[in-house]
């Protein structure tokens, strides 16, 4: 990185080059990695008389599967064996778990870095991607304002105070005049 500030404005045509070049690595590398998927997925699935084994070509699957959020389920499905299998083999193979564990913690990189670039454009989808995948959530605080210390408190004013902060809050009036 240059220690030069950041220009305003349309970039010149150096930086458009360099992001294109970025953009187009960032493309190139992501079709190889989902090549190999698209080859286990265009193969029809068939299923296995035997238990899984975590030969390279099983584990590799894996990744992939866990790289694209697939749950435990789907990864049986496409591997030709049935849930029960597919969770025995984790078990019993560290590899294995450890190998669905990355790929599952890639996807989750992956998901927040499109958020970040998504945040920009469109706050809703990446709060809901947010919410959803990544367990982020709202935080909801309630502040009494009590002048008494509750030792110097009735019993009918400290209900009081506990029912105001276990009611639903009302949602604020609609404004009519709003943008959207």
């Amino acid at each position: 990185m240059t220690d030069t500030p950041r220009r305003r404005g349309r970039p010149t045509k150096e930086e458009a080059a360099a992001r294109k070049a970025a953009a187009d690595a960032a493309a190139k590398k992501e079709g190889e990695e989902t090549a190999f998927l698209d080859e286990v997925l265009a193969e029809p699935i068939k299923r296995r008389n035997t238990k899984l084994q975590p030969d390279e070509v099983t584990l590799r699957t894996l990744g992939e599967l866990g790289k694209l959020f697939c749950t435990q389920e789907e990864a049986a499905a496409v591997l030709g064996v049935c849930k029960k299998t597919f969770s025995t083999f984790l078990g019993e193979y560290p590899s294995a778990r450890e190998v669905w564990d990355d790929g599952l913690m890639h996807a989750k990189v992956s998901l927040r870095r499109k958020q970040l670039a998504l945040a920009d454009k469109n706050a809703p989808a990446a709060i809901f991607l947010g919410k959803n995948y990544l367990g982020q959530k709202d935080e909801n605080t309630t502040n009494l304002n009590v002048t008494k210390p509750a030792n110097e408190m009735t019993e009918d004013q400290l209900l009081e105070i506990a029912g105001q902060a276990a009611a639903p809050r009302q949602p604020p009036a609609k404004k009519s005049d709003t943008v959207h």
